[in-house]
């Protein structure tokens, strides 16, 4: 009796970063490409790039309000672990940040993180939540994404929606949603009474 060979799918180069991959089309991006270019583009942000002081001068050219999410990479994904944004200046906020620890010492694959692991089904027992998890001495963030934002209101909404997106302080190192700084708040507690009362 003759096997009936099973036929793997033909190798194709990404079409992105030019590594061979199974692929059913020759056109196609890898898992890993995948996994990066669909984070930044829930992000909405350019990157990711090295959390350093050199990275962040090269890449951010001007002072503007902004969004920023910082992580590790597993791989070639960057990992989301934190989320924030600067209502005046994103570039200094980023100097800010360089060589500092996560807020629970994480350093872990995106199946570990939680927002990672969620998407995929519940967290299995035995999973610690908290402390570190995976390998590495060092602690602090490696990379990061960014974003301009047209005014300190913008970069408020649109770090809302990343907090959200990523799993709020259950997914994410945020201790707590974010909140508008005081004369922000002001500024949208003004706008929100005055489009009350243009309906009105």
């Amino acid at each position: 009796m003759a096997e009936i060979a099973q036929e793997s799918p033909p190798l194709a180069s990404c079409f992105w970063c030019e590594r061979l991959h199974p692929a059913e089309h020759p056109l196609s991006v890898c898992a890993a490409c995948a996994a990066r270019v669909s984070t930044l583009r829930l992000l909405e942000m350019s990157g990711s790039y090295p959390l350093s002081d050199e990275a962040i001068d090269e890449a951010l050219t001007r002072t503007s309000p902004g969004n920023y999410a910082l992580g590790y990479l597993d791989g070639a994904t960057f990992v989301v672990y934190y989320v924030g944004r600067s209502d005046s200046d994103v570039r200094h906020r980023l100097h800010d940040w360089v060589g500092a620890p996560s807020r629970y010492e994480r350093y872990a694959p995106s199946r570990q993180a939680a927002w990672g692991s969620r998407r995929s089904g519940p967290m299995p027992l035995g999973i610690p939540a908290l402390g570190r998890v995976g390998a590495g001495g060092d602690s602090s963030y490696t990379r990061f994404a960014y974003s301009y934002a047209a005014s300190a209101e913008a970069a408020f909404e649109k770090e809302c929606r990343n907090y959200d997106d990523f799993g709020g302080s259950d997914g994410l190192d945020n201790e707590a949603p974010p909140v508008p700084t005081p004369p922000l708040e002001e500024r949208l507690a003004h706008r929100s009474f005055s489009s009350s009362r243009g309906a009105a």
